[in-house]
């Protein structure tokens, strides 16, 4: 009689895998807790901050505009509710940028993102936009000495991007499209305005995301989120940076 042992070799490997989304987004994929491959966009929908209005960190977002012109739903829509409901300057101001430890730079950056709603509409100063504001350099700055940026970035919208009233969507502006939310339709802000020189090595100071001093009473946006992607380039890391930062009314 012959008698074969046999021994099960075990070999473990570790591996990442990554894969491109339709509209060139990279994303990590990742196993469930069933054991099925599932892409990170689809697995993590939860934000990686958020912010409840009425709270120190909702001020300090806030910037100390659009005082009691910013408040929770009354249909309990997820998001805070700017209206300009007063005649006047009144504007909301968000500030989501945080640097951390390493300087983003606008080579960095990849995208600006906001889920948004827009209620009314009468012209495109109804509308929101985003701005990117570089370090001074102490020279050459485009900013006055009261707030001394030396590039500002502004993406907008078009009369011609179609905006639906009610809708929740997917605002976004740069290289490449930001993570999908599922039932999120995508609209670019589709207009950048430069000011200053706006390097490719210029370190960012601050991401806002706004409306205009002069927009329309009765102009009326909910947000929901507000965020930024980054891939590394002058910083050390090769996995892409998504800030999503959720505001709570």
């Amino acid at each position: 009689m012959l008698i074969l042992n046999i021994f099960n070799i075990c070999l473990i490997y570790k591996m990442v895998l990554y894969a491109t989304t339709d509209n060139g987004a990279v994303v990590k994929v990742i196993a469930d807790e069933q054991g099925d491959l599932k892409t990170q966009s689809y697995l993590e929908q939860q934000t990686t901050g958020q912010v409840k209005i009425g709270t120190t960190e909702a001020g300090v977002v806030q910037g100390g505009e659009g005082a009691g012109m910013i408040a929770a739903d009354p249909n309990d829509r997820l998001g805070w509710l700017f209206t300009k409901d007063i005649a006047g300057t009144g504007k909301f101001n968000y500030w989501y940028y945080g640097e951390g430890n390493q300087a983003l730079t606008l080579e960095d950056l990849t995208n600006l993102n906001a889920i948004i709603t827009v209620d009314t509409y009468t012209t495109t100063g109804s509308l929101p936009f985003f701005n990117v504001y570089t370090k001074s350099q102490g020279s050459g700055d485009a900013g006055a000495p009261a707030f001394p940026y030396h590039s500002k970035i502004t993406y907008g919208l078009t009369a011609g991007q179609h905006i639906v009233l009610g809708e929740s969507i997917q605002g976004w502006a740069g290289t490449t499209k930001p993570i999908n939310h599922p039932g999120k339709r995508f609209v670019e802000f589709n207009t950048k305005t430069v000011e200053g020189t706006a390097l490719p090595a210029e370190e960012i100071w601050f991401i806002t995301f706004h409306t205009d001093s002069s927009a329309p009473l009765g102009t009326q946006i909910l947000t929901q989120e507000i965020g930024y992607s980054a891939l590394g380039v002058g910083i050390s890391t090769i996995e892409p940076i998504n800030v999503r930062l959720g505001l709570i009314g």
